[in-house]
């Protein structure tokens, strides 16, 4: 091994022939070549690599995580009482809200709750059931009535959750002012 290594330094140390480049400058080039060589193998499996991920991302579907609910019961005394019938109760803003929907049966009874807000305490208060957690009229954050109140039409009164009392897959309880309650209401989101 050590002959060869010997010759291979005698050859590096010998003297060009004429019309050749020194022994240098072929290492040198084949040092070049491997290192373009290795360079354009990187930018390759870097492109293809890329190329992969961006196609994966895009052919992705975006799926929305909704938590649907069971459907929400009827309360007569609500509706005969208050003209409306409560259609949902659904978790807002990762948690920081909670949005209750109603529809309109009868306008002239509806008026009550949609004169009332934080104040008037027309506003229904939440109870999550089994619990002593509730989201109160003084939490509420909007009331979206439209001022062009009709027969049909679904309305929401969104409330805040501070301390995050009320979960998506939580029952609630529904007690307007009055004491008419509707029970057993699944939040989604």
């Amino acid at each position: 091994m050590t002959a060869i290594t010997e010759d291979l330094d005698r050859e590096d140390r010998a003297p060009a022939e004429p019309g050749s480049s020194p022994a240098g400058v072929r290492r040198s080039a084949s040092v070049r070549g491997r290192l373009a060589f290795g360079l354009v193998l990187l930018v390759l499996v870097t492109a293809i690599v890329g190329t992969r991920l961006s196609l994966h991302h895009r052919s992705t579907p975006v799926v929305s995580v909704a938590h649907p609910a069971a459907p929400v019961p009827a309360s007569p005394a609500i509706e005969s009482s208050w003209g409306i019938r409560y259609t949902g109760v659904i978790l807002l803003a990762d948690g920081g809200g909670v949005e209750l929907r109603y529809q309109v049966l009868d306008l002239n009874k509806a008026e009550k709750i949609h004169l009332g807000d934080a104040g008037s305490n027309q506003l229904p208060t939440i109870t999550v059931d089994g619990t002593s957690g509730r989201v109160t009229p003084s939490a509420v954050l909007m009331h979206f009535h439209h001022g062009d109140t009709a027969d049909g039409r679904t309305y929401s009164i969104v409330y805040g959750n501070a301390g995050g009392v009320v979960h998506t897959g939580d029952y609630v309880s529904i007690t307007m002012k009055d004491g008419a309650t509707l029970k057993h209401v699944q939040v989604s989101s």
